[in-house]
Parts: structure tokens; C-alpha cells; sequence
């Protein structure tokens, strides 16, 4: 009895420890991704201002929050390609099934054609760096993640319709599609690490031509700031009866970036690649106001 007791209880023990892989596996992955994409993002987001990522000493919660909005549009895309693909497969197999029909190698060869275009310009857009920085995000991913598959798509296609062919291997064909489903996953991912990366660029430059709609930040300071001459809009006087106070100088003109990290990060109201980041200390050390935008 005690021996089947404890056979029933391990097993018991190891069908939970096998359900909680199958749930959090897939959560892991997707946390990962929610991570990766969300740091990519908010890096070249905040470098577009100077700002190097460490400095803001952002938490894993806020970055799985940031990704967030850049994982929705690339998943979205996927899908509706998945569902695209399905419908098409659908279709071909059809024509596959006809006797006697011309329809399968036309449109193998078609898709050989296209598979193999692809696949030489995802070829010229990892040789040549210029193509692949000048070009729309995610070009070469897309091209590098559809090409060989489409390519092998169509010759199956092709050749298909005379009916399946003798002396296959399952092994083989088990790892071309292997093979062939780790290049998509590849194009993929780096599809979606151009698009995050396009998307911060896209926020920071959002951000930027809208600075004036961000708080107005009133600073006043023990000493003065050490500011570049020329920045418009950003004006430095002594505070009236500061002798013997703790604060002398206000500071005013500077638009509240983001807070993290125990500091305010401030901008000038116009960016330009020459202006700066002005970082100050969020507590006692600075008494500071805050002017809706």
C-alpha cells in the first residue's frame, strides 16, 4: 500500500511539474520578447536625445511595459500573413489535386521565381551595409524569412502535381522543413528587432517635435547650471534676497523629458542634435515646480 501510495504521488507530483513546464515555457518566452523588443525600442528612443538607457536605471516591469506596444502591430502582421498562407496553401493544394492540369507549374514556378528574388536581395542586404541601412525597416529580414521557404514551396509545387515521389526520405524532409522554419523564425525575429528599433526612432522624433506640450519645469538651484550659450528659451537669473538662503538661482525653460532613476531628465523646448540634456537630481538638493505644457 505504501509503495502505491508513493508510485500514485510521484506521478501526481511529475503531471503537475509537466502542466507548470507547458505554462511556463511559453510565458517565459513571450516575458523574454516583451523584454528584448521593449529595450531595444526605449534604447534608441532616449539616444535620439543623448541619453544612454543604463542612466535611466529602468525596472523589468517597465520594460515588459514598453514592449508591449512595439510586440502588437509586428504579432498582428504575423497572424494576418499566417492566415493569408493558410487560404493560399489551401488553394494550391487544389490545383495540385487536378489531373492533367497546367495550373501547379505555373504557379511553382511563379513562386520559385519570387522565392528566389527574395532571397538574392535578403543575400545583397546582409553584404552590403548600405543597402540594408538605407532601406525600409525590415526589408532583408522579410526578404532572408520568405525567400528559401518560397523558393522550396514552389518547387514542390511544381514537380507535385505528377504525384508524390518515390524513394523520399522522412528524415530529410523532416529536417529541410526544420531547417527552412528556423530561417523564418530568424526573419522574424529580426524583422521585429527593425521595427522596434524603427518605432523608437518614431516616438523620440514624436516626442520631439512635441516638446512644448510637455511639463514646463521651474528649477531653483544652490548654484547655476553650466549651459551651452545659445539655447533659446532657457533663462538663468539670481533669485531675489538669496543671500544667506539655500537657493540663489532659478532656472527656467527646460521641458521634463522622463523621470527615473531618483533624477529628472529636462530638454530644451526646440531639439535639435546640437542641444543637450540637462539631468538634476529629484529631491531634496533642488526645489522644483512643475507648469503644465
Amino acid at each position: 500500500m505504501t509503495t502505491r501510495a508513493s508510485r500514485t504521488e510521484s506521478g501526481t507530483l511529475l503531471d503537475r511539474l509537466q502542466s507548470f513546464a507547458t505554462i511556463a515555457a511559453p510565458t517565459t518566452l513571450v516575458a523574454a520578447l516583451l523584454f528584448y523588443f521593449g529595450y531595444v525600442s526605449t534604447l534608441v528612443r532616449y539616444e535620439y536625445f543623448g541619453v544612454d538607457l543604463n542612466a535611466l536605471d529602468l525596472s523589468t516591469i517597465e520594460l515588459l511595459l514598453l514592449g508591449t506596444e512595439v510586440i502588437f502591430p509586428p504579432v498582428a502582421g504575423l497572424l494576418t500573413l499566417l492566415v493569408l498562407g493558410l487560404v493560399a496553401h489551401r488553394g494550391v493544394r487544389a490545383l495540385v489535386r487536378r489531373p492533367r492540369s497546367w495550373a501547379p507549374k505555373v504557379v511553382g514556378a511563379l513562386l520559385s521565381v519570387l522565392g528566389a528574388a527574395l532571397f538574392a536581395r535578403a543575400v545583397v542586404g546582409i553584404l552590403v551595409v548600405r543597402v540594408s541601412r538605407d532601406e525600409f525597416p525590415g526589408v532583408t529580414a522579410i526578404s532572408l524569412g520568405l525567400g528559401l521557404p518560397l523558393l522550396v514551396y514552389g518547387v514542390w509545387t511544381y514537380r507535385y502535381h505528377a504525384g508524390p515521389k518515390r524513394g523520399r526520405s522522412r528524415s530529410s524532409d523532416a529536417l529541410l522543413v526544420t531547417a527552412l522554419g528556423a530561417i523564418v523564425v530568424l526573419g522574424l525575429f529580426w524583422a521585429t528587432n527593425n521595427f522596434a528599433a524603427a518605432y523608437g526612432r518614431g516616438r523620440a522624433a514624436e516626442l520631439a517635435a512635441a516638446l512644448h506640450t510637455r511639463p514646463l519645469v521651474v528649477l531653483d538651484l544652490e548654484q547655476q547650471l553650466y549651459l551651452p550659450d545659445g539655447i533659446r528659451g532657457v533663462h538663468q537669473f539670481p533669485l531675489p534676497n538669496s543671500d544667506g538662503r539655500r537657493f540663489r538661482v532659478r532656472c527656467q525653460g527646460l521641458r521634463l523629458l522622463t523621470e527615473a532613476g531618483g533624477r529628472l531628465f529636462l530638454v530644451p523646448d526646440q531639439w535639435t542634435g546640437t542641444r543637450r540634456t540637462v539631468v538634476v537630481p529629484y529631491d531634496e538638493s533642488v526645489r522644483i515646480q512643475f507648469l503644465p505644457g
